[in-house]
């Protein structure tokens, strides 16, 4: 039992660090970027909800007691997704660096395990999400978010990412209800980020 609370607690500062660190990361990045004049509105959401988010997803890996490569993958996926949320939220886009840097990282670990569900994952993320953003033509969905939905994919899997797109889909329309700003335009990154983290803590990894 004690093994298991220091591997949540391990987990959780890992985690949080990694968090925090991503959206230092993403402060730095948008700083000197303007937001384009048609783009959804800026969301302000300060660092520590950032910071809990992560330890949380770091104490339920830490409970599921993933191998070393596999817990030092998930910590660079929450870091970027971090960015990519925090990004996202304040000039609406989501950095390439962070996303494809990530995905090519998690795709060539696994052919070198010879597991080919991550390439699956990405593509069965990635053809939809890249049909939107074609029809829409880049304003419906944008192209960060289809690179954001195939490192998803990777991550998770295809019935994870299935999940983390559909439960990111239903907050987005519910917001956008409550608000009552439907014809707004709305970042769609950050909740996407936060519904593929949700699946890492649950377990839905490579």
């Amino acid at each position: 039992m004690l093994i298991v609370v220091l591997s949540a607690a391990v987990g959780a500062a890992l985690f949080g660090t990694a968090g925090w660190v991503g959206y230092r990361i993403a402060a730095h990045w948008y700083a000197g970027l303007e937001r384009a004049s048609d783009g959804p509105p800026p969301l302000a959401v300060p660092q520590w909800v950032f910071l809990v988010a992560s330890a949380s997803i770091g104490a339920a890996v830490g409970l599921h007691g993933p191998s070393p490569l596999d817990a030092a993958i998930l910590l660079f996926a929450v870091l970027s997704l971090t960015v990519c949320a925090a990004t996202d939220m304040r000039i609406g886009m989501i950095p390439d660096l962070f996303t494809l840097g990530p995905l090519a990282l998690t795709l060539a670990l696994a052919a070198l395990r010879h597991e080919w569900s991550p390439l699956l994952g990405a593509t069965f993320a990635f053809v939809p999400f890249a049909a939107l953003a074609l029809v829409s033509r880049g304003r419906g969905m944008g192209w960060g978010d289809v690179k954001l939905a195939a490192l998803g994919g990777a991550l998770v899997g295809m019935a994870g990412i299935t999940l983390a797109a559909g439960a990111a889909s239903l907050i987005v329309v519910l917001l956008s209800l409550a608000r009552r700003r439907r014809r707004e335009p709305v970042a769609f990154g950050p909740y996407l980020a936060a519904t593929i983290g949700a699946s890492l803590g649950l377990g839905s990894w490579i």
